[in-house]
């Protein structure tokens, strides 16, 4: 894909449609007149003219020139009194003498003799003609409409824009049947030029599906050639022109018609080749299918300019069946890139279709009910109950379906949503299941890998990344999905932390953004995010303040975002963030900032609440007080924030070594308190040895750098296995004999063990 300036401001893109919509309308207009004024004064005969003056070549069937006795083979002689022998004295005298409903008298030479003539000009219009015409200038402005919807977003939007409303400006013009020698000439001239600007498009255009071609990646101001063989060429179409309209020799060579064919030839010839290998180069099977139903557009129109350019026999033809031909081939190419976009999602307007064909479904529906509620419901109300009670109730019915409007829409929106796109469906209930189960876990680092991992799956991506901004420990947390190498995540957390330039960015635009729109801010990060693989990065916002960030890597089937899914992540993103900040209000109550282990009323609390279970259901509980040994002279000899690192880590090997049934906490300054459901003495026991053995196998590094300090701990242990006590009872008892314990094995030598019954 490729990358774009920032878009014009919307007021200008409108007042560009605006204008483009009225020349085209100008254009029919003078189209229909133009028509209209030929019908009038047409005589249906192709005639042509040599050595012995004008021949008519060909009579068309149930036309004037048939029913004035016309035939092919004929000389016409004279008109109105007037004899002439050049196709110009022929138009100059039809000009002077046609009055619309009149007839012209004049005669012809066949086999040696003069015959009298009259004609009556005039057939009907070309209806056919000028519905055709309508319906490509609709397709063509329709295609428009739609590209330019999302101009801002997708480089190859903006060009098919500008290219198909270029084509049914052309494909307005009117054919000039009887307009004056410069308006022929200024509109023939316009349509040579305009083919060139076409061809420089096109050739862009399809260097840009599916992606951008690789030659282009590397150098982008290579694309400045197409536009330089584009104008180069609409340029030599137009010298060709003035110079064999009126600077040629009349024996001359058809320069022309040379160069048109060369030019059309060529157009035809790079557009397909390059959109083919497009297709054939696709990574996956969503690219190679816009690039193939682009392609099958194109193809017909490319055969076409070269089957016509080439082919001698083209141009015997039948006129009529040749103009309908082209239609259809000019048809094909709207249709195909229509299907391209809604099918295989060329552009991402899924939500334009979505929205339409839900509010035109509910107004097909609610205008059906007034109708039927007018025409059928009203007259059977009258003969009931009289005019004036009936009109309340049709009145109060009306009221009714307007109030229905909503619940019709979200059922009818639910409808098309499950028939029509199951996908953004599916997806959508995805990332509602992920909230869901996101907003019970308990801890944060659960949490934001499980939400990495969740949204890697929900996606079918690669990889998918969290860092939130850890306000309590002034730090970040992060979590990252597997398919991330440990480089890769090094760097990643380095562009996304708090203070990064991505973040900030991200903090401004508070909504999903893709790391090719990040480029428009800051393109050396959007680089540097790009070259680790992510495409996406999702704000997590809480009350106007950014906790943190979802970066998602590439898909595996290789396709891009859509817009559906961005928007199904901002949505998602909230509710994410929800559960996050709501988790550290809890964690904040609950857990210690230094060691992350319960708080001390928390702990206390959990202790009551296992000794009502262990009554209730008859369970042995133990309960361990755990001290740390000499930990006053820690603090004296090398200061707090030295001890508060031996705290730190002191809690954080004991909480690894411990089951999530189990419980946890700081009791005091060094002291912590550790509450076993369901474990008898011996459990408790062996838990407790394996917690002093790893305490004492940890080794600090001096604050002066003189070496390395142990410490050790010593942990007191009891055991209740009858469920006969009262509850508040046994939770006192239990955390009494456990300090009672742990004092007696400080007092016999601390770094040891002491259980009590």
């Amino acid at each position: 894909m490729s990358t774009a300036p920032q878009a014009a401001p919307r007021s200008g893109g409108l007042l560009g449609s605006a204008a483009v919509v009225v020349l085209v309308a100008l254009l029919l207009a003078w189209s229909v007149v133009d028509e209209w004024r030929f019908a009038s004064q047409r005589i249906g005969v192709l005639i042509s003219q040599d050595e012995q003056g004008v021949l008519i070549e060909d009579v068309e069937p149930d036309s004037p020139a048939e029913r004035a006795g016309l035939q092919s083979g004929d000389r016409v002689i004279s008109l109105e009194g007037r004899a002439f022998s050049t196709l110009e004295e022929l138009d100059e005298l039809f000009d002077r003498h046609q009055q619309p409903g009149g007839v012209l008298r004049g005669e012809v030479a066949r086999d040696g003799r003069t015959l009298p003539i009259e004609l009556e000009p005039g057939v009907p219009i070309d209806l056919a003609g000028l519905l055709a015409k309508f319906v490509l200038v609709a397709a063509y402005l329709g295609l428009a409409a739609l590209a330019s919807r999302y101009r801002r977003q997708d480089p190859r939007a903006r060009i098919l824009t500008l290219f198909v409303a270029l084509v049914a400006v052309e494909l307005a013009l009117p054919a000039g049947y009887t307009l004056g020698e410069l308006a022929v000439t200024g509109t023939l001239l316009f349509w040579l030029l305009s083919t060139g600007v076409q061809f420089a498009m096109e050739l862009h255009l399809v260097s840009l599906i599916p992606k951008r071609l690789p030659l282009l990646q590397k150098r982008p101001r290579l694309v400045w050639v197409y536009y330089v063989i584009g104008f180069g060429s609409g340029f030599l179409l137009a010298s060709a022109a003035v110079y064999q309209w009126y600077l040629a020799p009349p024996d001359g060579p058809p320069l022309l018609m040379w160069t048109e064919t060369a030019v059309l030839v060529s157009w035809a010839v790079s557009v397909a080749g390059i959109l083919a290998w497009q297709a054939w180069r696709a990574e996956s099977a969503r690219e190679t299918n816009q690039a193939l139903m682009v392609l099958a557009g194109l193809l017909p129109w490319a055969v076409y300019i070269v089957v016509s350019s080439v082919w001698p026999g083209w141009s015997r033809i039948d006129p009529a069946l040749a103009e309908h031909i082209e239609n259809v081939i000019l048809l094909i190419f709207p249709a195909t890139v229509f299907l391209a976009i809604f099918r295989y999602g060329l552009f991402d307007v899924e939500s334009l279709v979505r929205r339409g064909l839900v509010y035109g479904a509910v107004a097909l529906l609610v205008i059906i009910l007034l109708y039927t509620l007018l025409t059928t419901a009203l007259p059977l109300f009258e003969q009931a109950f009289g005019l004036r009670t009936s009109q309340w109730i049709v009145t109060a019915c009306a009221l009714i379906i307007g109030i229905l409007f909503r619940p019709l829409r979200r059922g009818i929106e639910r409808l098309v949503e499950r028939g029509l796109f199951p996908k953004r469906r599916a997806l959508r209930h995805r990332l509602i299941q992920v909230a869901r189960a996101l907003s019970t876990q308990g801890r944060l680092e659960t949490l934001v890998q499980q939400l990495a991992d969740e949204s890697r799956q929900a996606l079918d991506l690669s990889w998918s990344a969290v860092v939130a901004v850890d306000e309590a420990q002034d730090g970040l947390t992060t979590a990252f999905s597997r398919g991330i190498e440990a480089d890769r995540r090094e760097r990643l957390t380095s562009l996304l932390h708090e203070r990064s330039r991505a973040f900030g960015h991200l903090e401004r635009l508070r909504r999903p953004v893709t790391v090719n729109r990040l480029r428009r801010q800051d393109e050396q990060s959007a680089e540097e995010l790009a070259a680790i693989g992510a495409e996406v990065l999702v704000p997590l916002y809480f009350q106007r303040r950014m906790i943190g960030t979802l970066c998602l890597g590439r898909k595996h089937n290789g396709e891009l975002f859509r817009r559906e899914e961005i928007e199904l992540l901002d949505l998602f993103s909230h509710q994410v963030a929800t559960s996050l900040e709501n988790l550290r209000l809890f964690q904040d109550a609950t857990y210690e900032e230094l060691t992350g282990l319960l708080r001390r009323e928390v702990v206390l609390r959990q202790l009551d609440t296992e000794a009502a279970r262990a009554v209730r259901r008859g369970t042995p509980l133990s309960v361990c007080m755990i001290d740390l040994d000499h930990f006053k002279s820690v603090n004296d000899a090398h200061g707090h924030l030295f001890g508060d690192r031996i705290l730190s880590r002191v809690a954080g090997v004991m909480r690894e070594r411990v089951r999530a049934v189990d419980a946890i906490g700081r009791y005091g300054g060094e002291e912590f308190l550790l509450v076993l459901p369901e474990t008898d003495d011996e459990g408790a026991r062996r838990l407790a040895e394996e917690l002093r053995q790893a305490v004492a196998d940890l080794a600090f590094e001096k604050p002066d750098g003189s070496g390395t300090l142990g410490v050790t701990i010593s942990i007191g242990t009891t055991t209740s296995a009858s469920g006969k006590d009262a509850p508040e009872r046994l939770a006192a008892r239990l955390l009494q004999r456990a300090d009672e314990a742990v004092y007696r094995a400080k007092s016999g030598g601390r770094n040891r063990i002491i259980a009590l019954p």
